[in-house]
C-alpha cells in the first residue's frame, strides 16, 4: 500500500493521477487535512483518510500497514515545518512503515541564501537518523513558478526578476510527480538520494528569449532590484516569513545553488523530461 499526504495539493493530486497508471487505486491511501476534498479521486477508487502533519494521531491512522509513503513538504514557516515534518517521520518509524518518500529541495544546506532549503536540510538528517528505509527526492524550482511573470511579459514585453542571470534547472510539476511516482513503485531505490530536476538549466535572459520565439514578438529580461519586489510581494499581503523565501530563492538562484542537471528525473519517470524552454515556448 502507498500513502500519499499532500494529495489535495496540486502535486498531490498529479502524483494520484501518475500512480493511477501503475497500480490500482485501491492501493493507494490519499491523505489530507480535510478528506472530504478528495471526493473526486475517491471516486475513481483511491482510498482517502485524514491525515494531518499538526495531528500525529492522524498520522499513525493513515500510514498504519503502509509499504511506502510519501511524504510532500508542506508550506509554513520554518519552524513550524521542521516540527511537522519530524511529527511525520516519528509516525512512520512508530507504525512500522517499509519506506518513507520525501519531497525535499535542491541544495538543502543552512548555509543556503534560500531560506527554507534548511527546512529540508533538518528534515533529510532527521529521516536519516530514523532508521526508517527511504528515498529523498530533491526537487529543482517548478517551471510553473514562472507562470505569473510570463503573464505579465505577455503583456509589457519585459520580464523582470532578481537574480536574472542565475541558471535553474526549472522542471514542470508534472514531470516531478511521474518521477516521485517512479520512486514510489519501483524497486531498488531505499537509502537513496535524487536530483529531480529539468535537462537544462537556463536564466531568465535565455527564459525571455523563449517567449519571445513563442509569441512571435521581443520580450526583453531585466535583473530587477530585490527591494522592488520586497515592496510589491508586501502589497500583495504576504506574510514576511514566504517574503523572504522568495527573495532568498532569486538570490540562491544568482548564486548558482539550483544551476546543476541530472537525468535521475527522466530515469525515475522513464522518459523523457520537458525542458524548461521548451515549457515556456509552449504555454506562450
Amino acid at each position: 500500500m502507498i500513502v500519499v499526504t499532500g494529495a489535495n495539493g496540486k502535486l498531490g493530486r498529479l502524483v494520484a493521477a501518475e500512480l493511477e497508471k501503475k497500480v490500482k487505486s485501491a492501493d493507494v491511501v490519499l491523505g489530507s487535512r480535510d478528506p472530504q476534498k478528495l471526493a473526486d479521486l475517491a471516486g475513481r477508487g483511491f482510498k482517502t483518510v485524514r491525515a494531518d502533519f499538526d495531528d500525529a494521531a492522524s498520522l499513525d491512522t493513515a500510514f498504519a500497514g503502509a509499504d511506502t509513503v510519501l511524504i510532500i513538504s508542506g508550506d509554513a514557516p520554518n519552524d513550524v515545518r521542521i516540527r511537522q515534518h519530524r511529527t511525520a517521520v516519528d509516525a512512520a518509524k512508530k507504525v512500522g512503515v517499509g519506506r518513507v518518500v520525501y519531497t525535499s529541495f535542491t541544495n538543502p544546506s543552512e548555509k543556503s541564501l534560500f531560506p527554507f532549503a534548511a527546512i529540508h536540510a533538518d528534515t533529510e538528517a532527521y529521516l536519516k537518523a530514523s532508521g526508517v528505509p527511504f528515498t529523498i527526492l530533491r526537487n529543482n524550482q517548478y517551471a510553473e513558478n514562472l507562470t505569473n511573470g510570463l503573464a505579465h511579459a505577455k503583456q509589457t514585453g519585459t520580464l523582470a526578476q532578481p537574480g536574472a542571470t542565475g541558471k535553474v534547472a526549472f522542471i514542470a510539476r508534472a514531470d516531478v510527480a511521474a518521477a516521485i511516482a517512479g520512486a514510489l513503485t519501483q524497486n531498488g531505490h531505499a537509502g537513496k538520494t535524487y536530483e529531480i530536476t529539468g535537462p537544462e538549466a537556463a536564466d531568465l535572459f535565455q527564459i525571455a528569449a523563449a517567449l519571445s520565439a513563442g509569441l512571435g514578438k521581443p520580450v526583453q529580461a531585466v535583473d530587477a532590484d530585490p527591494k522592488d519586489f520586497e515592496k510589491l510581494f508586501a502589497s500583495m499581503g504576504m506574510p514576511p516569513f514566504l517574503i523572504a523565501a522568495l527573495l532568498g530563492i532569486f538570490a540562491a538562484a544568482a548564486a548558482g545553488e539550483m544551476a546543476a542537471v541530472s537525468q535521475d528525473a527522466a530515469r525515475l519517470a522513464g522518459r523523457p523530461i520537458e525542458k524548461v524552454t521548451d515549457f515556456v515556448t509552449r504555454t506562450a
